[in-house]
This record gives C-alpha cells, structure tokens and sequence, in this order.
C-alpha cells in the first residue's frame, strides 16, 4: 500500500478522482461523516467491487450520494402519494447534511446498489471535497464506510489507507470528519418516519419535522441462514448500519457498569471517557484517552472511532468506555457503543 494513493483535496486530485472513478475504480472519500468507500452507482461491475473490497454482505444495501435534491429527482419516485411528495420536501430541509432518506427506487437505480430492493437510500453531503467531487461527476457516488466490513469507521484518509489501501486506486484527503457517526437514516411513511439508523440528525430533530418518529429494530445477522445452502439469497435489508453487531473493534468492549476491576485488572485495560478522569485513577489504566476536556457529546461522537481505533492497537486486553444518556447526539453514540460491544 502506497502512501502516494493518499492526495490532499485540490481540483487536480478531485478531477483525477472523477476520472478514475468513471473508469470503474474504487476510491477513498471524505465526508462530514465518515470517509467513504466510493464507486460509480450507475456501475454495476464498480459497485460490486465494493462489495468485494469490503467483504459486505450482498444483502447489505449502499447510500447513493448526489449533489442536490433536484439531482436526486432522477432516482427516486416520491411525487404520488402526496403524504411522500410532502415527506420528501421535509428531508430536503435537512441537506445538504447527514441524513440519508429511503424512499421507493427509480428504475435507473442499478440492484447492485439496493441489494434488489424496491427502494434506495439516498444522501446529498455536505463536505465540500466530497460535493466537488460529486460535481466533477455525471453520476451519483455510491459510498459505505471506506473499512473492513464491520470493522470501526474510518474518520480520516490514514484510517482508509490501514484498511483499504491496497484496494482504492486513490485517497482523497478531506481532514478529519466533523460529524465522526455515520449519518441517520429514516424510511419515509404516511405517518411519519421509521428510524433505520440514528447519527448526528437526532430523534428530537425529526420530530420536528415530522411528528412521529419509530424506531426499527436492528438485523441479528449479516446474512439469512448464511451457513445455510440455499437457491434464494438473502432478503435485502431495510438501509445499511442494521447489524446488531457492527462498527467493532478486535478486542472486547466494555460499557462502564458492565466492568469490574477484579474481571481484569486496569492495567490490562483501554480506557476511553468522555470527560477527563480524575488523574489518579486515568493513571491506573494501561492506556487512557477522554474524547472531550467538557463533556461535550458532539465532540465525544467527533472522537469516538479515532479513540476506539487507538484503543485497539493497544497492548490492553479490553477496551472499556462511557456512556451516555440517549437523548440528542447521545442516541447514535450509544447506537454505536451498543453493536460495537455485541
């Protein structure tokens, strides 16, 4: 894996990254959530090298980024009923941003990218290389978290080039993301919208805009029967980031609460807080990171994979961490902590 694949955003790397990308290559990009894993999502042969690439379960559908609303237009179907037309327009007030909308699918939408699905997850980004680069392309991008299937995230080019490196024919430096959770994902209906996946766009947020709001519940499996022969293929899920076990590191995780010192000594133990620890007792531990000098729960879900990937190449056995109350931001950070412990 070459350093060099790793190029700092300017209009030369971002003309490059459409080009190779219209040539049915893989590459690293940045958005305000994670870095993604990007292909041309009117490919079917690119798009299914990202499902080679990560080792992602076919039934595991991928979001469809686009420039704008109106570019999604061509995509998607939500002008009939009218509660959708109405519903639709509401989401569009939250791009661009990190909520991802399904909705039913176009027949220009390629399976490969909905897993067969008649529906289609569907994102405008606001990171600025990413919406240059999305400019720079006549297609929309389709882009899961540039990392090992159910590996943690990746939140800067470096984490794309340990994972991936060898499989991207480019790395877009974008910086650090500023969201650091993947986006929320909802499921447009008649009386509200179904939480899929929650992230930086809280329940409270939704609610607001749509009244109510449910919220699904996670798959238990990567794949139906998957150690099962079968002449049918799995069921597509519902939107991606549905595993129950997901976004996990190699070594076991530990909520606060569900660890004891007499299990495993500090010393064997990462330990991650999202304030700082009193001095004395952050120094028992093997190793010790606080995501935030305040508390603060945005700048804890900005850190939290960096730390949780820091953690991991650690000598400690385990990894034990905060939580948090589930209200606001503090619903997807503990989403995370939640699979990345299952």
């Amino acid at each position: 894996m070459a350093d060099s694949k790793i190029k700092s955003a300017s209009a030369a790397s971002i003309a490059e990254a459409a080009k190779l990308l219209a040539d049915g290559q893989l590459v690293g990009v940045p958005t305000e959530t994670v870095y993604g894993l990007a292909a041309d999502a009117t490919n079917p042969a690119a798009v299914r090298k990202i499902f080679q690439a990560k080792g992602r379960p076919a039934n595991n559908p991928l979001i469809m980024h686009v420039e704008s609303a109106l570019a999604a237009r061509r995509w998607v179907r939500v002008d009939d009923p009218e509660w959708l037309a109405d519903q639709w327009q509401r989401a569009a007030t939250f791009w661009p941003g990190p909520l991802t909308v399904v909705v039913p699918r176009s027949g220009d939408v390629v399976d490969e990218v909905t897993a067969g699905a008649p529906t289609v997850a569907v994102r405008v980004p606001s990171h600025p290389v990413m919406r240059s680069l999305l400019a720079a392309c006549d297609f929309p991008i389709a882009a899961p978290s540039a990392n090992p299937s159910n590996y943690v995230s990746p939140t800067s080019a470096e984490h794309v080039r340990q994972g991936l490196g060898d499989k991207v024919a480019m790395i877009l430096d974008g910086g650090e993301c500023q969201c650091g959770l993947e986006s929320t994902i909802i499921r447009l209906q008649s009386d509200g919208v179904e939480l899929l996946r929650p992230g930086s766009i809280s329940v409270e947020q939704l609610q607001a805009a749509f009244g109510a709001v449910i919220a699904a519940r996670v798959t238990e499996k990567n794949t139906a029967a998957a150690d099962a022969p079968s002449t049918n293929p799995p069921a597509a899920m519902p939107a991606p980031g549905m595993l129950a076990k997901h976004y996990s590191p190699t070594k076991p995780l530990r909520v606060v609460g569900s660890w004891q010192p007499e299990e495993i000594e500090p010393a064997r133990v990462a330990r991650i807080s999202f304030a700082p620890l009193p001095r004395s007792e952050a120094a028992s531990f093997g190793w010790y990171r606080s995501l935030s000098e305040t508390g603060d729960l945005h700048e804890v879900a900005r850190n939290l994979f960096t730390a949780i990937r820091q953690a991991d190449a650690t000598p400690c056995e385990w990894i034990v961490i905060d939580r948090c109350d589930r209200t606001g931001i503090g619903r997807a950070i503990m989403d995370r902590i939640d699979r990345a412990s299952g």
